[in-house]
């Protein structure tokens, strides 16, 4: 499936999920805009996001992560990591950042809210990035859900508080 222009991509339900996992992957602005039948600008896939980020009630590019896994339409990290057969325990202020993430927070309102450095988060995110055995923080939101560190509450407080069922007929959205 190619990325099309930012029209299509905000088309069609196939297309948006395409988008999301895209997004999901860690991909920039500027990868999705030069990636293979991509013939767009990297501002118009800015503003498709945008709009992406409205229809799916996400306010981040991380809360969107979290969300397009907790649908099932991220089913996957985009490496392989042991995070998914052996679920890290996470320090707690770890937890609490990736949980955030998900939840639709910005790094920099964590930081602001719990009054640390930039440097101590620039760390702390290096250590989850490490701990889940992923190179980006969309990664580490996907890998989040998968291995039930963060409660689909934490994405919509709509849903219920509980991890992502791995199987689907045990899973319940609350819709």
């Amino acid at each position: 499936m190619t990325f099309g222009n930012s029209t299509v991509m905000m088309g069609n339900r196939a297309s948006r999920g395409h988008a999301a996992a895209l997004v999901a992957s860690g991909a920039r602005h500027p990868q999705i805009a030069a990636g293979p039948g991509a013939a767009v600008a990297a501002d118009d896939v800015r503003a498709a996001i945008k709009r992406l980020l409205a229809r799916t009630r996400t306010s981040t590019v991380l809360h969107l992560a979290a969300w397009a896994t907790a649908q099932r339409i991220v089913t996957a990290p985009v490496h392989s990591t042991g995070a998914l057969t052996v679920k890290p325990q996470l320090m707690p202020r770890l937890s609490q950042i990736l949980r955030g993430w998900s939840a639709g927070r910005s790094t920099t309102e964590l930081t602001t809210e719990w009054g640390i450095a930039p440097g101590t988060m620039r760390t702390y995110t290096k250590m989850l990035l490490t701990q889940l055995g992923v190179d980006s923080q969309p990664q580490a939101a996907v890998v989040g859900v998968l291995c039930g560190l963060t409660l689909l509450s934490d994405i919509d407080p709509a849903w219920t508080a509980e991890p992502l069922a791995r199987d689907n007929r045990q899973n319940r959205l609350g819709r």
